[in-house]
C-alpha cells in the first residue's frame, strides 16, 4: 500500500496526515484502519512526531482525479500522465488519489507565472439527473472533467444561451490491460430522455463531443431532442450518438442550424491515444432508429474525419443541405472504408446530396467570428433562399 507517494513496510517513513475534526471531545480517540495492510503476524508500530490544531479551510479538496488543468483562462493546459515517473517536460502532471494531490513539472512557481489555475474535477458541473421541466439560460459552464451538463432519465429541458467550455479529461476507467480511458462531453442526454430543446449555446475545448445523446440500457426511449443555433469549435467531436440494444428506441432527433469548426483542435487532442477529431462520430448503432436529421449545418474543419459512421445501422441519418469544408482529413470513415473527397461521399453514402463542399468565408475565422459574410456559399443552399448555420436563426 502506498500514501503519499511512500510505501508502508519495514522501514521507518514519515507521513504528514491531515485529520479532519468534526466534533469536540475532551476524551478524543484516533483510529487507523489499515484494511488488510499487514500480513499475517506482522507488527505495526506508529511514533507521533508532532500533532498540531490548525483551523484549515478546504471547502472542495481535491478527492476526485483532476482531469485538466487550466491556466490563465486556458492559454496554456496540463498534460495528463498517470505516474510520477512520467512527470519529465514542462506542464505535465500527475494526480494521486491516495493523497489527494497534484504533482505539476513546472519551469517555476505556478503562483507567479499564472494569473489563474483551474483544476478540472471528475464531477459534472451540472448533473442534471432526474430534471425534468427545467430552463438553464445565460449560465457560464466551465473547468469541469466529467460533463458540463450531464445525467440520465430527463425531459423537458431547455438549454439555452450558455458558454460551455474546457470540459472532459477525467479518468473514466481503466481496462483490463491497464490502458486508461478519459471522458468528457459539454451538454450529453443520458439513458432515458424525450423533448429536449438545446439552442443558441456557445461550445469549445471539449475533451470528447459538444453535443450527444447515448444510451446502451435495455428498452430506452430517446426521442424529440433539438440541438439547433449552436456554435461549436475546437471540440473533438461536435455531435456524437449512439444507442443500444435493440430493445431501445431512437428517433426525432434533430442536429439543424449549427455551425462547427474545427473539431479536433482541442487541448486534449495530442493527449488522447484515440486522435478522431470528427464533426459527426456516430458510434454503433442498434436501437430501433428513425428520423435523425443532420440539416442546415456548417461543418468546417477537422484534424482526421468529416463523419464517421460504425456498425448497427440499418437507417441512416437523414443529411442534407450542410455546407462541408477541410483542407485536411478524410471527408467520412464510412464503416471500414475511408471517402477521401466529397463527391466519393455523396455518391458511395448517397447522403448530403444538396450539400455543398466549399469555404464558408466567415467573418474571421481566425478570430472566432464564425459570421458569414456577404458573399458566402452557405447563403445559397436552401431551396428556401435561408442560409444555413446557426446566424441563419438568430440574425
Amino acid at each position: 500500500a502506498t500514501t503519499a507517494g511512500k510505501e508502508i513496510g519495514p522501514e521507518w517513513n514519515d507521513f504528514e496526515i491531515l485529520l479532519t475534526v468534526t466534533n469536540s471531545s475532551e476524551d478524543a480517540h484516533v483510529h487507523i484502519n489499515l484494511g488488510g495492510i499487514l500480513p499475517a503476524g506482522a507488527v505495526f508500530e506508529l511514533q507521533p512526531l508532532a500533532i498540531h490544531a490548525v483551523n484549515v479551510n478546504i471547502p472542495d479538496p481535491l478527492s476526485v482525479d483532476v482531469g485538466n488543468i487550466i491556466f490563465d483562462q486556458g492559454t496554456r493546459c496540463g498534460w495528463k500522465k498517470w505516474s510520477l515517473d512520467e512527470l519529465k517536460n514542462p506542464y505535465d502532471y500527475y494526480y494521486e488519489g491516495a493523497s489527494c494531490r497534484v504533482y505539476l513539472c513546472c519551469p517555476g512557481n505556478p503562483a507567479t507565472l499564472h494569473t489563474s489555475i483551474e483544476c478540472a474535477l471528475k464531477r459534472h458541473v451540472i448533473n442534471q439527473s432526474n430534471v425534468h421541466y427545467t430552463i438553464y439560460d445565460g449560465l457560464a459552464i466551465k473547468y469541469g472533467a466529467a460533463h458540463g451538463f450531464g445525467g440520465a432519465a430527463t425531459h423537458h429541458l431547455i438549454i439555452r444561451n450558455c458558454d460551455l467550455a474546457y470540459i472532459g479529461g477525467g479518468h473514466q476507467l481503466t481496462r483490463p490491460d491497464g490502458h486508461p480511458v478519459r471522458f468528457g462531453n459539454a451538454i450529453e442526454f443520458w439513458g432515458a430522455a424525450h423533448d429536449n430543446l438545446v439552442e443558441n449555446n456557445r461550445i469549445w475545448e471539449v475533451y470528447d463531443a459538444a453535443l450527444t445523446n447515448q444510451n446502451h440500457g435495455d428498452n430506452v426511449h430517446q426521442e424529440d431532442i433539438v440541438y439547433r443555433g449552436n456554435i461549436i469549435w475546437n471540440c473533438e467531436y461536435s455531435f456524437e450518438y449512439w444507442n443500444s440494444p435493440e430493445s431501445s428506441v431512437t428517433k426525432n432527433i434533430h442536429f439543424v442550424n449549427n455551425t462547427c469548426v474545427n473539431a479536433g483542435v482541442v487541448w486534449s487532442h495530442a493527449q488522447r491515444p484515440d486522435p478522431n477529431g470528427s464533426h459527426l462520430m456516430f458510434y454503433s448503432n442498434t436501437a430501433t432508429t428513425s428520423n435523425i436529421e443532420i440539416k442546415y449545418n456548417v461543418f468546417c474543419n477537422v484534424t482526421n474525419w468529416g463523419s464517421r459512421y460504425s456498425s448497427g445501422w440499418t437507417v441512416l441519418p437523414e443529411m442534407d443541405y450542410n455546407l462541408w469544408f477541410s483542407g485536411q482529413g478524410v471527408m467520412a470513415y464510412w464503416f471500414k472504408d475511408k471517402l477521401d473527397d466529397f463527391a466519393t461521399y455523396q455518391k458511395t453514402t448517397g447522403l448530403d446530396q444538396h450539400s455543398i463542399f466549399a469555404k464558408p468565408a466567415f467573418v474571421d475565422l481566425a478570430g472566432g467570428d464564425f459570421h458569414l459574410s456577404p458573399e458566402s456559399p452557405a447563403r445559397t443552399i436552401r431551396p428556401d433562399g435561408g442560409s444555413v448555420g446557426s446566424e441563419s436563426l438568430w440574425e
